[in-house]
């Protein structure tokens, strides 16, 4: 399977998690906004998936002398992205919808690309810049929408999400990078990212702990079990994998503008599935529109 191909698959993925993962804050309304349970679920489920790989095939997982950074910047890419990045995201999905908040992290591409020419000598082309312009007047477009919220509070609200949904681009952008290198030499993708994974599951475990809500969290999610969250979590672990499995074969800065195609399916699926939970008016579809024609600009080169 091409990288291309595993990044559409991981994009898809990810959009239907966070749909899921926005009917089931609308059910529960999750003390953490869903992040403990899907986290739990995708570890779960690609560790499993690790553990059946190495009996099928006992072969080693990464293959080369230096392994040990591809080990390392695995975890880091778990903790920065797949942690914090969610982290910041499934906030602001609590807080402003689905489709707002995708279309927000659609910039995590900008991210990766500036940490190529900054770090990696990459040189920019004028169709990046195309693209950044219209990622940036996406962005617009949503800060207009809440400013012509008439309801102060939902302005407030609205406008404190749209605040924490900035950081989980940069999150995540940077998550992307360390991705990439995780996988310069041949590195199993499920081991990729169960490596991934379950870094982001046990620092958030030892989080939780340092402030004492790990056994609150624990109960709650035992008390009040969401289908859709744990559904979410399944797919979530598909988007993973697919997503290493994307940048083993690809450059990064094509799969993170691929994975930036997000907003315009999820804007199909939530005007299909969630019409009662997500406002989609015109100017947040016209948002997802012009983000995703600013991916395309950036990928096409």
């Amino acid at each position: 399977m091409s990288g291309e191909i595993s990044a559409l698959i991981s994009a898809f993925c990810y959009a239907l998690s966070n749909l899921l993962l926005r009917k089931g804050q609308r059910d529960t309304l999750p003390a953490d906004n869903g992040l403990f349970p899907i986290l739990f679920v995708s570890g779960t489920v690609l560790s499993f998936n690790l553990v059946m790989d190495l009996i099928d095939d006992p072969a080693p997982l990464v293959v080369g002398q230096h392994w040990g950074k591809n080990v390392l910047f695995c975890i880091l890419a778990g903790v920065v992205a797949t942690l914090f990045g969610r982290l910041a995201l499934y906030a602001a999905i609590a807080r402003i919808g689905a489709t707002r908040g995708i279309t927000v992290i659609a910039m995590a591409p900008v991210v990766t690309l500036v940490i190529a020419v900054g770090l990696l000598g990459e040189r920019i082309h004028y169709t990046d810049v195309i693209g950044i312009g219209l990622l940036s007047v996406g962005i617009v477009l949503l800060v207009v929408e809440a400013t012509n919220r008439q309801s102060r509070t939902a302005r407030t609200w609205w406008r404190s999400g749209l605040v924490i949904a900035i950081l989980a681009p940069v999150f995540q952008g940077i998550g992307y990078s360390f991705r990439k290198v995780g996988v310069t030499l041949p590195i199993d993708p499920i081991f990729a990212s169960t490596l991934d994974t379950l870094a982001a599951l046990f620092t958030y475990f030892a989080v939780l702990r340092s402030r004492g809500r790990l056994r609150q969290y624990f109960r709650f999610y035992v008390r009040n079990v969401n289908l859709y969250l744990v559904t979410s979590g399944f797919v979530t672990a598909a988007a993973v994998f697919f997503f290493f499995d994307a940048v083993s074969a690809a450059p990064v800065s094509t799969v993170s503008v691929i994975i930036g195609s997000q907003p315009v399916i999820l804007a199909i699926l939530s005007g299909i599935f969630l019409r009662k939970a997500e406002q989609l008016t015109w100017m947040t579809v016209a948002s997802a529109a012009v983000v995703s024609a600013g991916v395309s600009f950036i990928g096409w080169h």
